[in-house]
C-alpha cells in the first residue's frame, strides 16, 4: 500500500463531496473500497504472477475501475503501453485523480461491445459480467493474447452475477487452452 496514493485518495474524497453533482456521493464508498487493502492485496499478487508473463507488450486492464491494477501493473512495468478502461465515464475522472502522473491511458469503454485489440488483457471484475459476455471477450480477443482473470465468491453484492465457489469452476468456465 502506498501513503501517497491514499493521501489523493482522500483528496478525491475531497472533491467528490465537495462536488456532489459531478460524480455522486455514492462515490466517496468506491474510493473507500477500491483503494481497501483486500484489493491491494489481490491486485499486487496478479501483478506478481503476471511478472514472468509479461514483456514489453501493450497492457488493456478492463473494467479497471479505479485504475488500481493499471497503477500496480505500472509500477512492474514502467515501459509498457497500458490503458485503463472501465464502461462508467466516472471511473476515467477518478483514476486520472488517483494515478495521474502515472502515464495510464483512462478511458470510457464497454470491453463487452468494443473488445480492446491488446498483447495482455486483464480483468480482475468477471464476477460483475454474465459468463456468456466473458466467452465473447475472450473468442474476439487477438490470437495468444495473455489473458489474466480475476473473480471472486462472494455471492452477496448484487451486480456479482457471475462468481465461482472455487477456483476449479472457475478455471472450467473460463475455457482457457494454459492455465
Amino acid at each position: 500500500m502506498n501513503d501517497e496514493i491514499f493521501a489523493r485518495g482522500f483528496k478525491l474524497v475531497e472533491y467528490i463531496y465537495d462536488n456532489p453533482n459531478k460524480l455522486g456521493l455514492h462515490r466517496i464508498k468506491e474510493v473507500g473500497n477500491g483503494l481497501g487493502p483486500k484489493h491491494w492485496t489481490g491486485k499486487q499478487w496478479l501483478v506478481d504472477q503476471l511478472s514472468e508473463h509479461i514483456f514489453m507488450q501493450d497492457i488493456h486492464v478492463a473494467a479497471g475501475w479505479l485504475g488500481l491494477t493499471s497503477y500496480l501493473l505500472r509500477k512492474e512495468f514502467p515501459d509498457n503501453r497500458i490503458t485503463n478502461s472501465d464502461i462508467d465515464s466516472g471511473c476515467k475522472l477518478m483514476g486520472e485523480s488517483l494515478f495521474y502522473d502515472y502515464n495510464i491511458n483512462f478511458e470510457t469503454r464497454d470491453t463487452v461491445l468494443n473488445v480492446p485489440q491488446c498483447e495482455v488483457y486483464v480483468n480482475t471484475s468477471i464476477e460483475h459480467i454474465i459468463q456468456k459476455q466473458v466467452e465473447h471477450i475472450l473468442t474476439h480477443l487477438q490470437p495468444d493474447t495473455t489473458v489474466a482473470l480475476q473473480s471472486n465468491n462472494y455471492y452477496s453484492v448484487e451486480d456479482h452475477v457471475n462468481c465461482s465457489k472455487d477456483l476449479n469452476e472457475f478455471i472450467n468456465k473460463t475455457q482457457l487452452n494454459e492455465v
